[in-house]
């Protein structure tokens, strides 16, 4: 193909997928070329084609199908696995890059966790400085790692320790990024903890958040965390609505917006878990300090069986996140926002829809089931 391009990268998370089907729902001339690792060509084509799938059919997949490309590459590689040929042609066709793909594990081993996260948005930035074209990436606002307070979207990196190498090596990444910023044009995005759509919830990460939603759904009450702790949720298609208002913005290169609830439309976690608690029916939760949580594993393991035992063991990466008292400063983000319907909804306005989905789902379960 000649025809210019987006470049996006992470379609195939959740994040990216929502992205995707944004664009080609709302901006009916623009063309993507979707970056996506796979053992071959096939593959590849066939991980790229089911993000579509995953909410077109008829007609509409196949009118979205002409306007994505799929392009087989791997962040890990020089050049991005490509050929010089296909590098030069689609650097040559490249309009702007979104670049969204990372590893989101938190358990990752610091030098893989860079290879991906940091490497990968290295590669990213050459591909778009070869482009001469716009580069958006889509960090997190958890860059502001262990600390307290208010974390401004003017701040990075203030000495702040790292609750995971996911955290550490997203600091890192925007280094680089903001290191650009004279040389081409970079916006920096700091999402929050994404949950589903505000409307009806729709999900296919079942993580952080939910991750305390499961254990009430089970009917135990003991969960980690502080009952005050800031819970700064923000649904998806906020963040995705943002992205794609505000790359089109000319505000000064390096910019980064907090892309978060902020102090006035943030919940407490005791206002969450109440919910919660209401919608599954279950008696409010007991809040333990994480850290008793995490040296409670010989009872857990003793004790507790099935999925129950199954959920207490994965999440214990997300306990951290369960006690922030740590809020997000948007001042930056609601100014180039003003004028526009596009804003951060209060937690609890949303909230009982992710609970919906979450249920009806049974946290992702049944997701292939579920309405799109």
């Amino acid at each position: 193909m000649s025809d210019p391009v987006i470049v996006v990268t992470g379609a195939t998370g959740f994040l990216g997928r929502e992205l995707v089907h944004h664009l080609l729902a709302t901006e009916p001339t623009t063309r993507l070329a979707l970056l996506v690792r796979g053992r071959d060509e096939a593959q590849a084509k066939a991980r790229g084609a089911e993000v579509l799938r995953d909410r077109l059919s008829g007609e509409a997949l196949a009118a979205a199908a002409r306007r994505v490309e799929i392009v087989r590459a791997d962040l890990e590689r020089d050049n991005l696995g490509l050929d010089p040929a296909t590098y030069a042609g689609l650097a040559g066709r490249a309009t702007g890059v979104i670049h969204g793909a990372a590893s989101v594990s938190f358990s990752l081993p610091l030098e893989q966790a860079r290879a991906i996260n940091v490497e990968g948005t290295n590669r990213m930035l050459d591909l778009a400085r070869a482009a001469e074209c716009s580069f958006d990436y889509i960090g997190t606002a958890y860059v502001a790692g262990d600390r307290s307070g208010t974390a401004l979207e003017t701040e990075l990196d203030i000495g702040q320790p790292f609750h995971n190498t996911y955290e550490q090596t997203k600091l890192e990444s925007e280094k680089l990024v903001r290191a650009r910023a004279g040389e081409q044009r970079v916006t920096i995005y700091r999402p929050s903890i994404i949950v589903g759509d505000s409307r009806t919830g729709r999900t296919s990460s079942f993580k952080v958040l939910y991750w305390p939603l499961k254990i009430f759904a089970r009917g135990f009450r003991w969960a980690p965390g502080r009952p005050d702790a800031v819970m700064d949720v923000v649904p998806s298609d906020f963040v995705v609505q943002a992205v794609c208002h505000l790359r089109k913005q000319t505000g000064p290169s390096g910019q980064a917006y907090h892309l978060c609830a902020g102090p006035e439309r943030a919940a407490t976690l005791e206002q969450l878990s109440t919910a919660a608690s209401q919608f599954f029916g279950c008696k409010p939760a007991v809040f333990v300090k994480p850290g008793l949580f995490v040296r409670a594993r010989p009872f857990v393991d003793r004790f507790t069986f099935g999925r129950l035992k199954r959920i207490l063991t994965s999440g214990r990466v997300y306990t951290p996140y369960l006690s922030l008292q740590l809020w997000f400063d948007t001042s930056r983000t609601r100014a180039a926002l003003e004028g526009t319907d596009i804003a951060a909804p209060e937690v609890e306005a949303f909230f009982l829809n992710q609970l919906r989905f979450a249920r009806d789902t049974d946290f992702g379960k049944k997701l292939a089931h579920a309405d799109a």
